[in-house]
């Protein structure tokens, strides 16, 4: 019997041939296995109590992320899309200050424009 196993018996309070059976598991679960699927009812819980629609501070209170308009990389953003229509290409701005989507020559392109801060 290996540490393992007794470490599993110990702490997991089973038999050895359940901590085992518990290796065995992991094991094909890491190899891709569904074993212990959940129903639509426990899937439909676990995604409520997983799901965070607010944030609460140190103090209890809720706080609301605000992101500021970077002004800049809309300006970068609205001059690339004039150039391509210059071209000729009609792109589509899918994120006003970050990204371009287009086609040319039958191929789909995507420009993704960052700023980093150093």
């Amino acid at each position: 019997m290996t540490d393992y196993i007794k470490n599993l018996m110990d702490r997991l309070d089973i038999t050895e041939e359940q901590a085992t059976q518990v290796i065995a598991d992991d094991k094909a679960i890491d190899k891709g296995e569904k074993l212990f699927e959940q129903t639509k009812e426990q899937k439909k819980a676990s995604k409520k109590y997983t799901q965070s629609k607010k944030a609460v501070n140190a103090y209890g209170k809720e706080v609301k992320r605000e992101y500021k308009e970077d002004n800049d990389k809309k300006y970068l953003i609205d001059i690339i899309a004039e150039k391509l229509y210059q071209m000729d290409i009609e792109p589509t701005i899918t994120n006003t200050e970050r990204e371009i989507n287009f086609q040319y020559h039958n191929r789909k392109f995507r420009i993704v424009l960052s700023a980093p801060r150093k």
